[in-house]
């Protein structure tokens, strides 16, 4: 039976990432410096990326630093802030992460969704996060509200 993600949301609760983040564009040849920059910020959020385009990584500010002293950066985007699910989510869950970016994007927040296999992510620009704070509290509030 398929589980409702609207639901989900209804008891979901939220944890923003103290840290600035980056996403920094890497080179392929560069896995093994990035995978150990993932490594090694223990205790923060991070995520590595390996795509037809090479590698990205999301990082906190710090690590990022080290990191372009280390390799080239192709390109770099940010600053980010992070927002997890931080409750019980349901890996079968389908469409999940689908009405909150439609509510995000219609603020004219950019939200990148990162799943995990327990928890969700999204890295939002540091100059939005307030909105978007707003935003999911109040869809959660909405999910909570639901007959």
């Amino acid at each position: 039976m398929a589980i409702d993600p609207i639901a989900v949301w209804a008891d979901m609760t939220l944890k923003t990432w103290p840290e600035r983040y980056w996403m920094l564009d890497l080179a392929e040849g560069d896995a093994a410096p990035a995978a150990e920059a993932v490594s090694t910020a223990s205790g923060r959020y991070a995520c590595l990326i390996r795509d037809q385009a090479g590698i990205s990584v999301v990082i906190d500010q710090e690590s990022a630093e080290e990191l372009a002293r280390q390799v080239p950066v192709r390109d770099r985007f940010g600053p980010f802030r992070v927002v997890s699910t931080d409750g019980d989510l349901p890996f079968d869950v389908i469409g999940f992460l689908k009405p909150v970016l439609e509510r995000l994007n219609a603020e004219g927040i950019k939200a990148g969704p990162q799943c995990g296999a327990v928890f969700d992510h999204l890295f939002i620009y540091e100059k939005d996060i307030d909105r978007a704070e707003t935003v999911l509290e109040d869809f959660i509030a909405w999910a909570k509200s639901r007959p």
